[in-house]
């Protein structure tokens, strides 16, 4: 996912990825995050399944005032957070709205009348 926001918006300085690995526990990540998150900072933890290891593991953050977290992410959702202005951000709230909007099934109209190109 950090790929593919960067591909689009170039290096993003506030932006990290963490990936669990074969082997690894979610629990030692998130306690890897926890010894860097500071007071000064809010953070947005977002995770790609609701009820995933990862998630689950990443609720013991919610414990500090300045963390918040996020399931089901997409790409037009963490595009939405990275692109906001600092002086304008998107609310989280909104954010996931716009993102559901993105989410449906694609389908071909073979009959109707527009052109698609």
């Amino acid at each position: 996912m950090k790929a593919a926001v960067e591909m689009i918006a170039g290096p993003q300085a506030n932006l990290e990825a963490h990936g669990l690995m074969p082997g690894e526990l979610p629990d030692a990540i998130i306690a890897n995050l926890r010894q860097t998150i500071t007071a000064d900072q809010d953070v947005v933890i977002l995770a790609d399944i609701v009820g995933g290891s990862m998630c689950n593991a990443a609720m013991a953050l919610l414990d500090l005032p300045n963390v918040r977290l996020v399931g089901g992410m997409n790409l037009a959702l963490v595009l939405q957070l990275v692109l906001a202005s600092p002086t304008d951000p998107v609310p989280l709230s909104k954010a996931i709205k716009n993102a559901k909007k993105d989410v449906r099934e694609v389908v071909l109209d073979l009959d109707a009348d527009d052109d698609f190109f």
